[in-house]
């Protein structure tokens, strides 16, 4: 799981473009498929020309049909849910909501996993 905070939705082309880069260097593969909703930050020219450019297939959902994406929803739920524990448990401001999307992030990535055989995801990945 990769977590980058924005500003703006606008934001969205060069972050995608920058992970593109990321993953084309240190996996040495390249993404195949972007799975997105409908929201139009996905549907500018410019983000359409890279995915065209790059041969990456862009799926999207039906309008207000979360349930047809269920794999992202749950991961979203559980990612949120350790986000929100995190703030809760340690009566942490709001204010640092990002830091602890990332530190939840970083313990998702860092916690063993029954559907990997309990090792994690940072060992299946490396």
């Amino acid at each position: 799981m990769w977590v980058y905070l924005l500003k703006d939705k606008s934001e969205i082309a060069q972050v995608f473009q920058n992970f593109y880069t990321f993953v084309r260097t240190q996996f040495n593969t390249s993404i195949k498929v972007l799975r997105s909703d409908n929201a139009k930050e996905y549907m500018s020219n410019t983000f359409k020309n890279f995915l065209g450019t790059h041969g990456i297939h862009h799926q999207t959902s039906c309008p207000y049909t979360p349930q047809r994406n269920g794999v992202a929803e749950r991961k979203n739920r559980h990612f949120l849910v350790v986000t929100r524990t995190l703030l809760m448990e340690r009566h942490v401001p709001t204010i640092f909501w990002g830091d602890t999307l990332l530190t939840a992030a970083y313990l998702i990535n860092h916690m063993p996993s029954k559907v990997l055989n309990y090792t994690t995801p940072i060992q299946k990945i490396t």
